[in-house]
């Protein structure tokens, strides 16, 4: 038996709110699950944030015993800090072939693998020879 972690929709039209919950792939998104982990409510608070309560240990749990996240969960998930960042690529024009590079999940622009090579000011260029005139 497969088990995913998926959200049950509950509220009315235009007014969701969510349950974070076990379930067997082949149930439907508001059908039999196994275990509830947790609520997930999209719309904002009188506070202005979005709320969201889950039971970390029951979560890391079906996560132990092999459970698969659905996407939505597994953004809440990054956005608790339980998963890494899911992985991201860079989206060319229209059409246009894919950029392939990584991308920075916080800050959306495109990550470096490799480091600038940084020269200490300190030392100088000592691989000159002894006059300072560079060998060519």
């Amino acid at each position: 038996m497969v088990v995913r972690i998926q959200l049950l929709r509950f509220g009315c039209k235009n007014k969701p709110f969510y349950l974070v919950m076990a379930a067997d792939i082949r149930s439907p998104r508001d059908g039999k699950h196994l275990e509830v982990l947790g609520y997930y409510n999209p719309l904002p608070g009188q506070d202005g944030g979005k709320r969201m309560g889950l039971n970390f240990e029951r979560v890391k749990y079906w996560l132990s015993v092999g459970a698969q996240p659905s996407e939505p969960v597994q953004h809440l998930l990054f956005r608790s800090g339980l998963l890494p960042p899911p992985p991201m690529v860079a989206i060319g024009r229209k059409g246009g072939p894919r950029d392939m590079r990584p991308v920075d999940p916080m800050t959306g622009r495109i990550m470096n693998l490799e480091k600038p090579a940084i020269a200490d000011p300190e030392k100088g260029n000592e691989d000159d020879g002894a006059d300072g005139a560079a060998a060519y």
